[in-house]
């Protein structure tokens, strides 16, 4: 009888790495599209007659995303995103003010409202758009 030798080797780790690595970067570019998404959102439903619209896109400008391990979150820093995202006075989620309201604008004159309408540009930006997250990935996740 023949002498056979068998050798193995373990790459496991070498592929779980690189698996890591393709998750990692599958998140990023679904990071990079639902920033895009989210501006667009704002972009397209931010009416420029608003007295309190920026002309500077500052609200679009500031949204970002991060990738940690396997999360990837969509965000932004501007403490007034939260009233694009959700709606005030009577267009609020979950309830708002009733009434309408004055308040005196940045061009010193003064200006009645009910509230604004909620935009959802950061849920929007990733609940519309799942198979489109779902195709990046599994390319990414593909590349072995």
């Amino acid at each position: 009888m023949a002498d056979i030798e068998i050798k193995i080797e373990d790459h496991s780790d070498e592929i779980l790495r690189q698996l890591a690595q393709n998750v990692e970067a599958g998140l990023e570019a679904c990071g990079n599209q639902a920033v895009s998404h989210a501006k667009q959102t704002l972009r397209a439903k931010i009416p420029r007659h608003a007295s309190w619209y920026s002309p500077t896109g500052k609200l679009a400008n500031s949204v970002t995303h991060s990738v940690t391990g396997d999360e990837m979150h969509v965000g932004t820093n501007t403490d007034y995103a939260i009233y694009n995202e959700y709606g005030t006075g009577i267009y609020a989620e979950g309830g708002g003010r009733q009434s309408p309201w004055a308040y005196q604008g940045s061009d010193g004159e003064w200006h009645q409202t009910r509230g604004i309408t909620p935009t959802h540009f950061i849920k929007n930006s990733l609940a519309n758009h799942i198979a489109e997250y779902k195709a990046i990935l599994e390319k990414f996740l593909m590349r072995f």
